[in-house]
């Protein structure tokens, strides 16, 4: 069966050498909102329910969200992803606004997708703090992004490809892609990962219970691949794992506990959070 595409009109540099793997995440953006529809699902009903996509990038989310029915408010900071989402998806509420200064009252979301977002943002902390404040009582965020100390993203970090990067801060990683990557250097949303105390903690302090739903999306992965992962080499791998049979013992050993796991080997983590005492 073909899987279904996204069809974004977000206008891209097709001159720029990083165009085809933008593009690839773009076409795939819809699959992966599918994902997190269906992790928060576990939690929420989503028919019907307010949900702010907290940095929607190109609308992946929003659309999946949309489609099951929730009254999405679509936010990021770049105008000309908004006006993608808006122009793809008119049915979606689309705003220009700050992460860390949201124009609503406490309380106002059923749910809020933070998709692989914290990582870029300059103030983590308060981001988190701010998207607490807006979260309903009773509400969940989901959020997901990549672990700073993973061995496999050491070795090859999701954004560059490069070794050790996924260890530097900002700065120093912006020096390194002005040799490395020069194209990518000037952007102003590099990401600095976050290892899991950092992560956990910064949750905590923002009051938020965090839940692991890693083997979750690992069962995804081997379902659907092209939902969780969009390079060549990592789908000849989910396929190689796939005909082989190991695709059922990698899933044993994924985690949803905090140890060694988490701190290690998992390349990304997938949570749901609840507000303290929810």
């Amino acid at each position: 069966m073909t899987e279904p595409v996204f069809e974004s009109v977000y206008e891209i540099d097709t001159a720029h050498p990083d165009y085809t793997r933008w593009q690839r995440a773009i076409d795939q953006a819809r699959l992966r909102g599918e994902a997190v529809c269906d992790a928060i699902a576990l939690h929420c009903d989503l028919h019907g329910a307010v949900v702010l996509d907290a940095g929607c990038g190109v609308g992946g989310s929003s659309a999946a969200l949309n489609a099951r029915g929730a009254d999405v408010i679509a936010v990021d900071r770049n105008p000309a992803r908004l006006d993608a989402v808006r122009h793809t998806l008119p049915d979606i509420d689309v705003e220009e606004a700050d992460l860390e200064a949201l124009p609503y009252p406490d309380d106002s979301f059923d749910a809020i997708v933070l998709q692989d977002v914290i990582e870029h943002v300059t103030a983590p902390s308060e981001v988190l703090a701010e998207l607490a404040r807006v979260l309903a009582p009773k509400g969940v965020l989901y959020m997901s992004t990549p672990n700073r100390q993973s061995v496999a993203n050491v070795v090859s970090d999701p954004h560059f490809g490069l070794p050790l990067v996924s260890l530097y801060s900002r700065p120093r990683l912006r020096e390194v892609l002005k040799r490395k990557r020069p194209a990518d250097a000037w952007r102003d949303d590099l990401a600095q990962l976050l290892s899991f105390d950092e992560l956990t903690g910064l949750l905590h302090a923002s009051g938020l219970q965090p839940t692991l739903h890693n083997r979750f999306m690992a069962r995804r992965l081997f379902e659907q691949p092209r939902a969780l992962v969009w390079s060549d080499m990592h789908l000849r791998a989910v396929d190689v794992l796939r005909r082989s049979g190991l695709h059922r013992f990698v899933t044993d050993l994924v985690s949803d506990d905090a140890g060694f796991y988490n701190t290690w080997i998992a390349p990304s983590w997938y949570l749901v959070c609840r507000k303290d005492g929810a």
